[in-house]
């Protein structure tokens, strides 16, 4: 049996998107805090990946497809669990607006083509890895976050461009730049010492300093 190599590639990137969902949902599930970690990043990429799914089958883009909707389950529940255990609920308006640009988008196709539609899925990622991102750098604890999940996003990003370079999907491409662009933030800010962050970030009204520093190099 010969395997091509956008079909290595696109299987590679189909086991990967379902595993990198996995970390977040269980750190999230097994520490019962949702410290630093965007509930609007998640419902983002819920919407994200129901409209990449959507956009693999009208494509006929099996590994379009199956990326996107193994990873489903994994950041739907991420999301369930983070609402929960009290994750961080600002921009919850941001995963309206973005189903809302999608189905517009989706039904202006026949008048503006599908470039619009392309670039923006491209794009979509930027609204997971965004408010994750503002999130994390704005928290002075970032327990909850999942570093191996962001890790392994930086690889999916990687093997989600070689796939868009072999396929030629512009999307994939698109979506390749940002993800890693916004992992490595991520992964930055969770490489900040507490005491670090605790100089950067000015702390909440009613916190002394001494004390919360204290308390972060100990969560550290």
């Amino acid at each position: 049996m010969h395997l091509s190599l956008a079909t290595v590639v696109g299987l590679a990137g189909t086991l990967l998107a379902f595993a990198y969902t996995v970390p977040q949902m269980r750190k999230l599930t097994h520490t019962g805090s949702a410290a630093g970690v965007s509930v609007a990043a998640l419902a983002n990429s819920t919407v994200s990946g129901i409209a990449w799914t959507i956009f693999g089958v009208v494509e006929h883009e099996v590994w379009v497809v199956l990326p996107a909707f193994l990873a489903l389950p994994g950041t739907a529940g991420a999301m369930v669990l983070a609402w929960r255990r009290g994750g961080s609920r600002d921009r919850m308006w941001l995963p309206a607006v973005w189903a809302l640009t999608i189905a517009v988008l989706t039904a202006l196709v026949p008048v503006l083509g599908s470039r619009p539609i392309i670039v923006a899925l491209g794009c979509s990622i930027t609204l997971m890895v965004g408010p994750a991102a503002v999130t994390a750098w704005r928290s002075h604890d970032v327990s909850a976050i999942a570093a191996s999940a962001w890790a392994m996003l930086l690889v999916d990003a990687a093997l989600a461009g070689a796939y868009g370079l072999l396929a030629d999907i512009d999307a994939n491409l698109i979506y390749a730049l940002v993800a890693s662009s916004g992992a490595a933030l991520i992964l930055t800010r969770l490489a900040v010492p507490p005491h670090v962050h605790a100089r950067l970030v000015r702390l909440p009204d009613g916190i002394d300093p001494d004390v919360a520093r204290d308390d972060l190099s100990l969560a550290a």
